[in-house]
């Protein structure tokens, strides 16, 4: 080879280094702006979590004091208000390794608890002296979270540790030598926290919720794995060497897990040990396009109920994510909608098949009920309707108050003048307003504010 060339072979090499070198080096550069930009979106959310908790704690400081209805009733909402804030922050911290449910259960409590309260003072009405006496329960709870969140910002703060390194529960080593991570930490709050006061209230967070029996199968017999199995061979409708139960689960209502494979892939069955009744179905397999319409889906999966024994559900609203349609059925006794017996079953837009069920609602609050009769009449209960609004249809329904507890009401689907729909909930025996939604319609389904 000529000199020449050497030297030119020689010149082109190094330029592609030195080019492949500076994709390297901005590769790099990306990544550690990546991770930048991502743990100093953790640190936000977690400098607005601390703060929330201490809005929380000072509020609850002021209204152990409070003595008329409008200051409770402020203070009330402004702990409502920070433990939706609160709430959020944690959401967006990286817990995917933690089960922090102490923490996240009591900001959700408190919350909650705070906006009954607000309801009822609302009115002009001062709390019981036994809601006073958890408030001061609930603020010491407060003070001791407030403070351990507030001790772990100022570690933060001075660069022992970082929020990202919530990612894993490892300790870390770094020039200084080990320390424990944010996440340690946040595990110590958990094994330290506080005890909570049992808070029976009408909200979604009360203690007599958390031990409710589910009255579907409270008088029903165990039945042994094997029987669990065969059940989920006939709902799901299967060869029996397609299923084998692979676990089983405690909790509220404990239940064998069963994997069975259908021509799609494999899914689990949860079928409660009481009774043994399929409590949900779960297939995390992808949809990749849509070939039915979701009207179409909404009839395969009435049908499919029907066939497993739920003749009497009624399809309200659904919604399309990832090709698959949720769709949501509330049982109909005596032409009355029973919406706390709740059944949502998804359906696979490629070819129709069941990629989803549970049942939890229905299991939890069916039973033949006892419906009263109607105080307040469907053309009585009309006027209790705004006259901006255009009642369009009408429905006697049973709707779950915030706690659950049941209410017969008269349900009217309304058009407003801006063209938006609105379901008023009239109280049967009262009259009251019970409860009001707005339905959001889009070519992707329907949901209810």
């Amino acid at each position: 080879m000529r000199r020449k060339n050497k030297i030119l072979l020689v010149s082109y090499l190094c330029a592609a280094l030195l080019a492949f070198g500076g994709m390297a080096v901005k590769d790099y550069t990306d990544i550690l702006n990546y991770e930048r930009f991502i743990n100093n979106a953790y640190q936000r959310s977690f400098n607005e979590l601390v703060t929330s908790v201490n809005d929380i704690d000072t509020a609850l400081s002021k209204v152990k004091y409070a003595t008329t209805s409008p200051m409770i009733n402020s203070l009330c909402t402004q702990i409502f208000g920070r433990s939706m804030a609160a709430q959020m922050s944690l959401g967006e911290l990286p817990f995917s390794n933690y089960e922090l449910t102490e923490t996240a259960a009591f900001i959700t409590r408190v919350g909650n608890y705070a906006y009954a309260l607000s309801v009822i003072t609302a009115g002009g009405d001062m709390p019981l002296e036994n809601d006073m006496q958890n408030l001061q329960s609930l603020s010491l709870t407060a003070a001791a979270l407030s403070s351990r969140l507030t001790e772990l910002e100022a570690e933060v703060g001075h660069g022992t540790m970082t929020v990202g390194e919530l990612k894993n529960a490892q300790r870390q080593t770094d020039k200084a030598g080990e320390k424990a991570s944010l996440g340690e930490n946040f595990k110590l709050i958990e094994s330290e926290f506080p005890e909570v006061p049992t808070l029976i209230y009408d909200g979604p967070f009360s203690a007599h919720l958390e031990n409710q029996k589910p009255k579907l199968i409270e008088n029903a017999d165990e039945v042994d794995s094997e029987t669990a199995r065969r059940k989920a061979i006939e709902f799901m409708g299967v060869s029996p060497d397609k299923a084998a139960v692979v676990g089983h689960r405690g909790g509220r209502i404990p239940a064998y897990l069963i994997g069975v494979s259908t021509e799609k892939g494999d899914l689990t069955v949860v079928v409660t040990k009481q009774g043994g009744v399929v409590l949900s179905v779960f297939d995390g397999a992808p949809v990749n396009e849509s070939k039915i319409t979701p009207e179409e889906a909404v009839g395969i999966a009435k049908r499919f109920l029907t066939e497993r024994g739920f003749p009497n559900m009624k399809s309200s609203y659904w919604i399309v994510e990832n090709n698959v349609a949720l769709i949501n059925f509330a049982y109909v006794q005596d032409g009355v909608i029973c919406y706390p017996d709740l059944i949502k079953v998804s359906i696979a837009l490629d070819k129709g098949t069941l990629v989803g069920f549970e049942a939890n609602g229905y299991v939890t609050n069916h039973c033949d009920r006892d419906l009263p009769e109607a105080v307040i009449g469907a053309g009585e209960a009309k006027r209790f309707v705004s006259p901006s609004l255009s009642i369009l249809s009408h429905e006697l329904a049973v709707i779950p108050t915030d706690g659950r507890f049941e209410v017969l009401c008269h349900e009217f689907k309304c058009l407003s003048p801006e063209g938006r729909h609105y379901l008023i909930y009239v109280n049967a025996k009262t009259g009251q307003e019970e409860q009001m939604l707005i339905l959001i319609e889009d070519p992707g389904g329907t949901l209810t504010i």
